[in-house]
């Protein structure tokens, strides 16, 4: 008994601090993006992604859709049309799907690739969605987002990156009612053809046969 007692005495104050500390870095992360929002225009519209995929093993080796993997290339794209960063690489299953992450303030809207990955069917299970590849790593360098490309300020790309890491959930801090998530599907994307994915002034997204 006298073994319990001691126990909870030295670990209820860190268990303590430890909570503390944690509300307190997720009202500092929540208000500092809600700040930077408020200070920036929205990052839409814009394009965020040039695509090409090349088709599944399945199809290529006919073989069943078990074990089978997706291959393509996924440009990221800034604000003027420059590639940020490529990547070409095959990932599980049978059809791939990009998720983003979007921000909303005062009529603003932020949104940011946030990750590929692929499934086994069209619709998707749950579990799928937390593989895959994270973007976040691949525009946002040195606490910028480069997402805004050339003709923008230091200034903003620090306050962008702000609103992306609580967005994207690098920090894993509860996005509440200001972030949201949402994947479109690319199983209507033909092979070897190229594609742009791009946001409209609404926060709607468009996919466009180049």
């Amino acid at each position: 008994m006298k073994k319990t007692n001691y126990f909870i005495k030295l670990f209820s104050p860190l268990l303590t601090l430890f909570v503390i500390a944690f509300i307190v870095f997720t009202c500092w992360t929540y208000l500092s993006s809600w700040n930077a929002a408020t200070s920036l225009p929205s990052n839409i519209p814009q394009e965020f992604l040039r695509i090409k995929i090349y088709g599944s093993s399945s199809e290529i080796e006919g073989v069943g859709s078990t074990g089978s993997t997706v291959s393509g290339t996924f440009s990221i794209i800034d604000s003027n049309g420059n590639e940020i960063a490529v990547i070409e690489r095959s990932w599980s299953g049978s059809y791939l799907a990009v998720e983003f992450a979007r921000v909303g303030v005062d009529g603003k809207y932020f949104i940011f690739p946030s990750r590929i990955y692929g499934k086994n069917r069209i619709i998707e299970e749950r579990r799928e969605r937390s593989h895959g590849t994270l973007l976040e790593k691949y525009y946002d360098d040195y606490g910028q987002c480069m997402l805004l490309g050339y003709g923008s300020t230091l200034r903003q790309r620090k306050l962008l990156y702000r609103i992306a890491v609580f967005a994207t959930g690098k920090y894993h801090v509860p996005g509440f009612s200001l972030m949201s998530r949402f994947s479109i599907d690319l199983s209507g994307c033909r092979p070897d053809r190229y594609y742009s994915i791009g946001f409209n002034a609404d926060g709607g997204y468009v996919i466009e046969e180049l």
